[in-house]
């Protein structure tokens, strides 16, 4: 039987297929234990990654660049409070976070029981969201798209 960490590899490369794409131009570089493929969804750019730990858990994690914060700090704290308010307002399957002055938004989930629908709709929602809430976000808070 396959492990975890290849069956998520596998259903990750099915979804490409399936949204029309390359799983192997999209393969991004990886390691023995990473394996992660770049997509480009609408105005949204995906990162797909499935990890294997040292615990031999894995993890599928599916994660898009938004913003940039803005230049101004002093408007920092009204985006972060508006996106903390998005993620407890229902953002179903998929949180806002930072990293660096990068506002992401990022699904994480354990890899066993995972199936091809659960992929597809992760990486579909994902880029969704961060399709949607770019432009949204520029426009209301003077944040620069990713």
């Amino acid at each position: 039987m396959d492990s975890d960490f290849e069956n998520a590899k596998k259903l990750v490369e099915e979804t490409i297929r399936k949204l029309g794409l390359d799983p192997l131009a999209t393969r991004a570089h990886g390691t023995d234990a990473q394996a992660a493929w770049t997509l480009k969804r609408g105005s949204a750019s995906v990162l797909v990654t499935v990890t294997q730990h040292d615990d031999d858990e894995t993890f599928l994690r599916v994660a898009s660049p938004v913003v940039t914060l803005p230049s101004d700090p002093a408007r920092h704290g009204a985006l972060l409070r508006h996106l903390l308010e998005l993620n407890a307002g229902g953002l179903a399957n998929a949180a806002f976070g930072l990293v660096g002055d990068r506002v992401v938004t990022v699904s994480e989930r354990p890899a066993e029981g995972l199936g091809a629908e659960e992929v597809e709709q992760t990486v579909r929602h994902l880029a969704a969201v961060a399709d949607t809430f770019d432009d949204r976000l520029v426009k209301e808070f003077g944040a620069t798209k990713a």
